[in-house]
């Protein structure tokens, strides 16, 4: 079993699923490093130790991330817009593609957008351009509160809320452009059969999906480019153009033919 998936197994647990990525890295590693396991040989029994050692001590700082929450939240009412999206890793890495994106919205003349795994996204985003109807989703709800309290102070049209991608249990908006940013990565254990119903499930003219460039150690990827999206888009019949960023790869997808510039 891969780091990727202990990492999605640690944070089943409700209480769990607010913490960020990296943190739970440090702590698992911890554990593989103390318990002396072969991920790639463990046996069922020692990955469930592996899991349980690591909730065991992430319990025991969760209560950090309160504060963490306060700090956005102040950050937010002193209108420090760019201190609270450094506050998110995938924003903080985001920060120079943002532009790339905003001129994107403008020239696709974009109204509306789904934003699936938002994380901090839509602050950035509907800050620059407050009257597009805006649809942001998350599993977690510290991130969520978050752009609530955001929409309501800016009175950005739409709604926040819960939605696990993994499970099918409500309808999604029809938006003209849908996000899909370094989720795909996290949600899919194997093949790539959700990728494909999640991208099904979406009534949208456009689609942006993103994957991280680098390792969860931080190192660049030799192959960045994901041929399965590409090969899935084009027998779903979506043509797509390819975005380069340092820290993503974006695919811009739609049905049309259309070249956009960037």
């Amino acid at each position: 079993m891969n780091k990727e998936t202990l990492i999605q197994k640690i944070k089943e647990k409700k209480e769990l699923s607010g913490l960020d990525d990296s943190v739970i890295l440090e702590v698992l590693e911890k554990a593989v490093s103390q318990s002396k396991v072969n991920l790639q040989t463990a046996k069922k029994a020692e990955i469930k130790d592996l899991i349980k050692k690591s909730r065991a001590e992430l319990r025991k700082f969760s209560g950090r991330f309160t504060s963490s929450f306060e700090e956005r939240l102040s950050l937010l009412k002193e209108n420090k817009i760019q201190e609270l999206i450094k506050t998110h890793s995938s924003t903080r890495e985001r920060l120079d593609f943002y532009p790339t994106l905003n001129n994107l919205i403008k020239n696709l003349r974009i109204k509306s957008i789904l934003d699936l795994g938002c994380g901090l996204n839509p602050i950035a985003i509907a800050f620059e351009n407050p009257r597009i109807e805006y649809y942001p989703c998350d599993i977690n709800n510290n991130d969520l509160k978050i752009v609530k309290e955001f929409f309501k102070k800016e009175n950005i049209s739409g709604k926040v809320f819960f939605y696990d991608l993994r499970k099918k249990d409500q309808k999604l908006p029809k938006v003209d452009l849908c996000l899909i940013m370094k989720v795909f990565d996290v949600v899919e254990q194997q093949g790539h059969k959700l990728a494909e119903r999640i991208i099904n499930s979406v009534n949208a003219k456009y689609f942006l999906i993103s994957f991280s460039t680098k390792t969860l150690s931080g190192k660049p990827m030799n192959h960045p480019q994901r041929g399965w999206i590409e090969r899935l888009l084009s027998r779903l019949g979506y043509n797509f153009q390819i975005i380069n960023h340092k820290n993503e790869i974006f695919y811009l997808a739609s049905k049309t033919k259309e070249s956009v510039s960037l």
